[in-house]
């Protein structure tokens, strides 16, 4: 199967599942959506996007060598569609994150969160990656439920507060036992 061509060919949440599992199904076809995830045209690169936030569930350990690649393709900016920043951010939520790359994904997550210009998806995603980041170190939990509740504070998106709603109680019960009241 020639990924790239499959992309183009058609949009759908058929085709997305169809290329997921083909990308699942070994390590060089996953390879070929990484290379056109990263080299693709802009229209590529937001169709690979799709298809790799999907991978990043079912073979999140696939994901852990590229961690660094991930990041960079966020640190790109305006330059990339959305889908590719909505990506990085689902699979950061899957992703054992090697303890040399953990900052900058905490520090990817939260500047994506606290965004106003960014769309409900990414900042969603953004939460649950930052919130499990955090979760061993009570300092930066504390961090992410300040920044969670300052973005909730001007939104009204059903979606955040819903996702809220499942990682604040948790970094909450983190800071709890840190300082037991």
């Amino acid at each position: 199967m020639d990924i790239r061509a499959e992309l183009l060919r058609e949009h759908s949440a058929r085709q997305t599942k169809r290329l997921m599992q083909y990308a699942c199904s070994h390590p060089r076809h996953f390879a070929e959506l990484l290379k056109v995830f990263w080299y693709g045209t802009p229209r590529e690169r937001q169709l690979a996007a799709d298809v790799l936030g999907w991978v990043g569930e079912q073979r999140p350990k696939w994901l852990v060598p590229h961690v660094a690649g991930l990041l960079a393709a966020v640190d790109a900016g305006a330059e990339h569609h959305p889908a590719v920043r909505r990506c990085v951010a689902r699979v950061l939520q899957f992703v054992a994150v090697p303890e040399e790359w953990q900052a900058p994904a905490f520090d990817t997550c939260m500047r994506l969160l606290v965004a106003s210009a960014e769309p409900v998806a990414v900042k969603v995603y953004a939460l649950s990656a930052a919130a499990r980041l955090a979760t061993p170190y009570p300092e930066l939990a504390a961090e992410v439920l300040a920044a969670a509740e300052s973005v909730l504070s001007t939104t009204t998106s059903a979606a955040l507060h819903g996702r809220a709603g499942r990682e604040l109680p948790k970094l909450r019960s983190v800071l709890r036992e840190v300082l037991p009241g």
